[in-house]
Parts: C-alpha cells; sequence; structure tokens
C-alpha cells in the first residue's frame, strides 16, 4: 500500500489536469464479485494518459501481489519439531499465535486446531484456553479431580472441524472475575479493570491444561492464567487467540513465538475461506500469469 500511495502521489504532481488518484485497499472478507485492489484516477487532462497511469499502478500492485500475503508457520511442523526437538530449550513457553480465531476480532474463541496439534504430540506442560459455555456448564456438578467426557471447543464457527471429545479431570471452577495485571491494557477502555469471564474451569487431559471460560476474552493480560491457579510462565507452549495485541503482555514471558496457519473466520488463509460470490479467477485463491 505505501508503495502504491506513494506512485499515486507521484502521478498527481506530476501528470498534467491530474486532480486526485485514489488507491482502494479492498476487503479481503467481503463475499462480493468485486472485491480486491481498486484504483482510479480524477482528471481534467489527457484521458489516454490517465488509463496509462492506473495500468502502470496496477503493474506495481501485481508486482508486489505476494507482499499482501501474511506469511504463517505450518502448525503441525511447529508442535512437532518442539516434540522432538532435544536440544535444551531456552525458559519461558512458546507461544501459537493462531490469527484465524482473533478473539478481538470477533472470532469465537473456541476453535480446536491448536488444542488438536497439542494433543496430537502430546505436548507435556501446554496450555490453551477455550471459550466454551457449554462445557463449563456440564463441569457445574462433577467434583474437584472427577472425570467426565465433554466435546470441548469447535461451536463457533462451521469453519472449524468441529469439537474435541475428550475425557477430562477438572482441577478448579471460579466465577471467572479477576482484576487486571496491567492497568494500562487496553481492555481497561473496553471492559475495566475488572474482568469477568464467566462461570470458568480448569480441566486437564494428559499433559494438556484447558482453561474453559463462559465468555470469550483476548488474550491480553496474564491475570486470565494467574487468577485461575496457573503461572503462564511455567507452560511449555500457549495456544494465543489473537494477533498482535497479545505483545505486551506474553511477550515479556516467552521463549518463542510462531504465527500458525488454523481455521476461523480471522484467518489470514483467505484460501481457506468459502467465497460463493467473488469473480474468478483472482489471486491469490487461483495462481494467475499475466
Amino acid at each position: 500500500m505505501r508503495s502504491l500511495e506513494d506512485a499515486a502521489r507521484i502521478i498527481e504532481k506530476e501528470l498534467p489536469g491530474t486532480l486526485a488518484v485514489n488507491v482502494v485497499g479492498g476487503y479481503a472478507f467481503s463475499n462480493v464479485p468485486y472485491a480486491g485492489v481498486a484504483l482510479s484516477i480524477i482528471t481534467e487532462g489527457d484521458p489516454q494518459a490517465a488509463q496509462a497511469a492506473l495500468r502502470d499502478l496496477a503493474g506495481i500492485a501485481w508486482d508486489l501481489r505476494e507482499g499482501g500475503i501474511p506469511r504463517q508457520h505450518d502448525l503441525d511442523e511447529v508442535v512437532r519439531n518442539f516434540k522432538f526437538d532435544r536440544r535444551a530449550r531456552p525458559k519461558g513457553p512458546v507461544l501459537l499465535v493462531e490469527p484465524a480465531d482473533n478473539i478481538g476480532g470477533g472470532a469465537p474463541g473456541d476453535g480446536t486446531d491448536v488444542m488438536r496439534a497439542l494433543l496430537k504430540y502430546d505436548i507435556e506442560g501446554a496450555g490453551v484456553a477455550i471459550a466454551d459455555a457449554e462445557s463449563v456448564a456440564a463441569l457445574q456438578d462433577v467434583p474437584i479431580g472427577g472425570k467426565i467426557t465433554l466435546p470441548i471447543g469447535g461451536k463457533g464457527s462451521p469453519l472449524d472441524p468441529g469439537p474435541v471429545t475428550l475425557e477430562v479431570e477438572l482441577v478448579s471452577r471460579s466465577d471467572g472475575v479477576f482484576e487486571l495485571e496491567d492497568k494500562n491494557s487496553h481492555l481497561v477502555g473496553s471492559l475495566g479493570k475488572i474482568i469477568r469471564m464467566g462461570p470458568s474451569a480448569v480441566v486437564k487431559h494428559r499433559g494438556l491444561t484447558i482453561l474453559l471460560t463462559s465468555k470469550k476474552l483476548p488474550p491480553f493480560d496474564l491475570g486470565q492464567w494467574r487468577s485461575q491457579g496457573i503461572n503462564p510462565e511455567e507452560l511449555s507452549m500457549i495456544g494465543i487467540k489473537a494477533a498482535v495485541g497479545h505483545r505486551v503482555a506474553y511477550g515479556k514471558i516467552a521463549s518463542g513465538e510462531f504465527t500458525v496457519n488454523t481455521s476461523g473466520p480471522c484467518t489470514s488463509d483467505i484460501t481457506r475461506l468459502p467465497y460463493t460470490k467473488l469473480r474468478r479467477p483472482i489471486f491469490p485463491l487461483d495462481r494467475l500469469e499475466v
């Protein structure tokens, strides 16, 4: 966008008769026929020269098209490497950041891909937070230390593979109320200093700790874990349902961070989305050459 905007300003300055050049970035999640980058020029000058200028801008957009695709790691590969890399690991958890289930972006916060990967490789000491009021309610009559089989997560988006049914041990229950550790967090502006996640529960399945909340909460404060009796510094890997807002809190304790490609409504990999109205072919859903 910076390259296109810089080129647009040059056209406005140097092409006679040009009043304005507009660069419209488009909205990649729009399921409409004409989505994507658009360019327009308002001119009192030579229309053919204006058309040529627009073609030049389009050429810049095309040449830089790969730069518009966020780079993400393969989730399975990251977790597998963590499992089998025998070298000494630095102190602190490795973050598995999944923008596809970005709670701050409106996602349901109950995506199961990261949980599935941690279970697949049986990562000891890992933790995930899942917004799942149904599972919390099902635990209300279970005694601490008791076990129950639950379908966890995967209920909020048709893009997710669906719930993961696990036998879990109930570790603790709470009302989900806690005070933010970071009073400068931008959660203060929207939720206040006292956070209410609704009735919550901590369960374990083998080496995985699962924090179940009735309300979704952007992972912007470590108090979310500590209030439930969990020290996040001691977790080996943590699933993070955010994009960038988590870094103020979690950057202080993390030994590594990987933005991973998962399913969900806020996915950066738009090839995962079920477009029905979009004109085709179009990049990056289709690999085109011009």
